[in-house]
């Protein structure tokens, strides 16, 4: 059975459908009323294996799914209210909550308890542990109560990423970027299933890509917004990059400018990107144009395009969108 997901959102509703691909027939389908999830670049789902989590901004919930072999979407866990099954059964049955007052959410209330914990254990002498606790924790209490999850990504079956930030999407830190520059082959959740997605081209297994992200660092104007620049993609956007050998920068050379393995709109020449060999520097392999064959655009429109790679066949479809109200250009490339 091969199956893929559908999304759609239409004002406060949004509709996850779950797609036989032979024959285009609805399996399942779970919808979410007076919500608000991100559906651009899939930003508020994930995919992993047979498992699905879907990121309500307006409940704060994260809602689990999973894909039963009969094409059901079963739901088996939420977290944000509450953490376990039994937690708000266990509060409804010994804890009386004075009317108007609310309790922090379980997730909520699990973040404060670590970074209280966290900074109890730095200091063993009681008096300063004391007062560094009240720079450290009491002083930015209100920050952390104000902190919304925006984003989330499998690790693996076990394990969730989540991304809690402040209302503008803020926030970002060194030691988050240490952890992304050292292991960033973590952060993409390849599939058992999917052999490909685990030769994906990354600073943590190319040399040429790691002297890409040197180059950006170092030519950076400060340290603290490269940081947070390369901080905002975590947490990954399920299927964001490509396994397409033809992103192995061990393989090509190719203006990232214009292309990339990553899934994001990029600025479009009238040219042709061109795909140069490694091995063989002055070797041109191959040439993709999106956008019309013949070059008869208005000079003035600007023209953006994404690009959608099979992840090992030679194909390739392009998607040039261009202002001034001119159609859309979708055209599919094959390499004979």
């Amino acid at each position: 059975m091969v199956n893929a997901l559908a999304e759609k959102s239409n004002h406060n509703i949004t509709n996850e459908a779950l797609v036989l691909l032979e024959d285009g027939v609805i399996l399942d389908e779970k919808v979410y009323y007076n919500d608000f999830i991100n559906l651009v670049h899939s930003m508020g789902v994930f995919l992993y294996e047979d498992l699905l989590c879907i990121m309500s901004l307006r409940y704060q919930a994260i809602h689990i799914l999973q894909i039963r072999e009969s094409g059901n979407l079963v739901n088996i866990r939420m977290i944000g209210p509450f953490c376990h099954e039994d937690d708000e059964l266990f509060l409804n049955s010994h804890v009386q909550v004075a009317e108007g007052k609310t309790f922090l959410s379980g997730v909520k209330q699990r973040l404060l308890s670590y970074i209280f914990r966290k900074h109890w254990s730095e200091e063993a002498d009681q008096i300063v542990r004391i007062q560094y606790l009240k720079r450290k924790f009491y002083f930015h209490f209100q920050d952390y109560i104000d902190l919304i999850m925006w984003k989330v990504q499998f690790l693996d079956r076990h394990h969730l990423l989540i991304k809690f930030g402040s209302v503008d999407g803020g926030n970002s830190t060194e030691e988050l970027y240490d952890l992304f520059e050292q292991l960033y082959d973590h952060f993409h959740a390849a599939s058992r299933n999917s052999l490909h997605a685990n030769f994906i081209s990354s600073h943590s297994n190319n040399i040429y890509a790691f002297e890409q992200l040197c180059t950006i660092k170092n030519n950076a104007g400060s340290l603290s917004q490269f940081v947070k620049k390369m901080a905002t993609s975590l947490p990954y956007t399920c299927q964001s990059q490509s396994p397409s050998p033809y992103f192995d920068l061990s393989l090509f050379r190719y203006d990232e400018k214009l292309i990339s393995a990553t899934d994001r709109l990029r600025h479009s020449t009238e040219h042709p990107i061109k795909f140069i060999s490694r091995r063989q520097p002055h070797i041109l392999k191959f040439k993709i144009k999106p956008g019309p064959e013949t070059s008869g655009s208005d000079a003035r429109s600007k023209r953006v395009s994404s690009f959608l790679f099979h992840p090992y066949l030679p194909l390739a479809i392009s998607i040039q969108q261009t202002s001034f109200m001119q159609p859309t250009v979708v055209n599919i490339h094959f390499r004979r």
